[in-house]
């Protein structure tokens, strides 16, 4: 479906008429600004991940914002596939629930704006120019000091970092459907159970399925791994280059069958 399509529209548009009427005479703090670069970054890992990877790239949005929980709620909303009528529908609804006022109420017909186009997939760059478009004054100005200034500021990523924040490196085909059981595996799977599969799959093959897999998969898995080991599989990892789909397939295959096996064994164990 189109933005365009979305019957659900007029809601949208009454919101902005409220909070636009209700903001006239704010001056955009760095709240804004916050929210339109954040925004523009989720929307980015929507484009090169899918709509999932905003159930966890939603919580590094800074709390200083502010809206926090509904931030939290809208990114499930999109990820639990909720079209964009009904997705809508769901926005404002929570809008008008909560009787915002002033900056508030700007904030949150941008946040509805954002998670609406993320749902359509707009590109970060359009989102961001719509956002900035919802601010008075010479907020673009001032918005592109502001990321100038908060771009200067980001370290630079560690080989780790550059590993989980990697894009999977798949064609399609089978290939695809070995990666969607195995991230529905790492997904439905406890602290328990991963720390057993860890244990015994073998190392140069855990590191080539690290190629296939999503940033929210690897960013579960190397949450129970040892610092000094996951810089020793970020090394190996980024040392090992380029592998054919073929081998990435293969390594996730095997990551599966020990999944598979782990599961059994806990369930004999019951």
């Amino acid at each position: 479906m189109n933005v365009q399509d979305n019957n659900n529209l007029p809601l949208l548009y009454e919101v902005r008429k409220d909070a636009f009427a209700k903001s006239k005479q704010i001056e955009p703090d760095e709240r804004f600004f916050s929210m339109v670069y954040h925004m523009a970054m989720l929307a980015r890992a929507v484009r090169k991940e899918g709509v999932l990877i905003l159930e966890e790239a939603a919580k590094e949005v800074p709390t200083e914002i502010g809206l926090y929980q509904d931030i939290q709620a809208a990114a499930l909303y999109v990820c639990d596939g909720n079209d964009l009528e009904d997705l809508t529908e769901l926005l404002t609804s929570r809008y008008w629930r909560k009787d915002l006022q002033g900056g508030e109420a700007l904030l949150f017909y941008m946040l509805i704006l954002s998670f609406i186009r993320m749902g359509h997939g707009t590109p970060q760059y359009l989102l961001e120019c719509l956002l900035v478009e919802c601010l008075p004054g010479e907020a673009a100005e001032k918005y592109a000091a502001y990321k100038k200034r908060l771009q200067s500021k980001k370290p630079e990523p560690t080989q780790t970092q550059r590993l989980l924040n990697s894009r999977p490196n798949i064609g399609e085909g089978g290939i695809l459907a070995v990666k969607g059981l195995l991230e529905e595996k790492i997904g439905q799977a406890d602290e328990a159970l991963l720390k057993k599969v860890l244990q015994e799959m073998k190392e140069t093959d855990f590191t080539i399925s690290l190629k296939g897999l999503s940033t929210s998969a690897k960013k579960k898995l190397f949450a129970l791994i040892p610092d000094h080991k996951a810089e020793e599989y970020a090394q190996e990892w980024e040392l090992m280059g380029p592998v054919r789909q073929i081998d990435i397939m293969a390594a996730m295959a095997e990551l599966i069958a020990v999944f598979e096996k782990q599961e059994k064994a806990l369930y004999i164990a019951k």
